[in-house]
């Protein structure tokens, strides 16, 4: 039997790895979305923030372009990880970044159907019948999250079922994982430039989409991987177990990407 995951995979190490993943989500979807779109468009960019993007002008393809930006890139990463074989630290990185893009790209436009706030209800605003397209939002968003969910659980039970991961590995690589992206986003939020409301409506808004998608995972993962057949030719349990120790290059990583997050995302910054 391989040592318990506590052992395997240092803490400290997967929780470094996830934080800048977790950091070039809003990365996409306010500056290479929001921004760039507007940018493109000719219109000035006044302010960029890990919760908002303010412009001198609008168009219906600049609000939508930040959820759209997640989709995107989050399938673009997906399309890469799924290349890389077995479990390894870059794995990790690509699989969280995959995910907090998929889940909070979804959970926009399902937030925004739900209150009528954020950049979905800013794309369908003025459109009539607003209950219809509200509607829509809301069963487009809920079905791509519920998707997400179960493209991460089918992903995590082939690395169970080929012996790169064990069952008992899922919630240490989760659980501290999408907490430490909560609480980034949160504590983002409270150096907001715009309005404290924002806290709510952004700020804890992220933190929730990110948490319940990611401690769906689990769960999902150990039902599917129980019923199908074991891949690994002498069976997860004699396969040997993925191991990261300490990296302090990752780490190093993680402080940058931090600091880097807080004070130019989290305070905003004019172009």
């Amino acid at each position: 039997m391989p040592p318990p995951s506590s052992q395997r995979l240092n803490l400290t190490t997967l929780i470094s790895i996830s934080l800048p993943a977790f950091a070039l989500e809003p990365f996409v979807h306010e500056f290479l979305g929001h921004a760039c779109t507007a940018w493109l468009l000719g219109v000035k960019v006044i302010l960029v923030s890990s919760t908002a993007m303010q412009t001198a002008g609008g168009s219906r393809l600049i609000p939508a372009a930040g959820p759209l930006s997640n989709l995107m890139f989050g399938a673009a990463a997906y399309i890469v990880m799924r290349r890389i074989p077995g479990f390894t630290a870059l794995r990790f990185f690509l699989w969280i970044f995959t995910f907090a893009n998929l889940f909070l790209g979804f959970g926009y436009i399902l937030y925004s159907g739900v209150i009528n706030f954020g950049d979905s209800a800013y794309v369908i605003a003025g459109l009539r019948p607003a209950w219809m397209y509200r509607a829509g939002l809301i069963v487009l968003g809920a079905w791509g999250y519920r998707f997400s969910v179960g493209l991460a659980a089918r992903d995590t039970a082939s690395l169970i079922r080929s012996g790169s991961v064990l069952s008992g590995d899922i919630p240490r690589l989760v659980y501290p994982a999408c907490l430490a992206g909560a609480l980034l986003y949160f504590i983002a939020s409270l150096f907001n430039p715009v309005s404290p409301s924002l806290i709510l409506y952004d700020g804890l808004s992220m933190a929730a989409g990110v948490v319940i998608g990611f401690c769906l995972i689990p769960g999902v993962a150990r039902n599917i991987s129980s019923r199908a057949v074991v891949a690994s030719p002498n069976g997860p349990e004699n396969a040997p177990a993925s191991v990261l120790p300490f990296s302090p290059a990752w780490l190093l990583l993680a402080m940058i990407s931090t600091i880097a997050f807080l004070y130019f995302l989290g305070r905003g910054f004019r172009p």
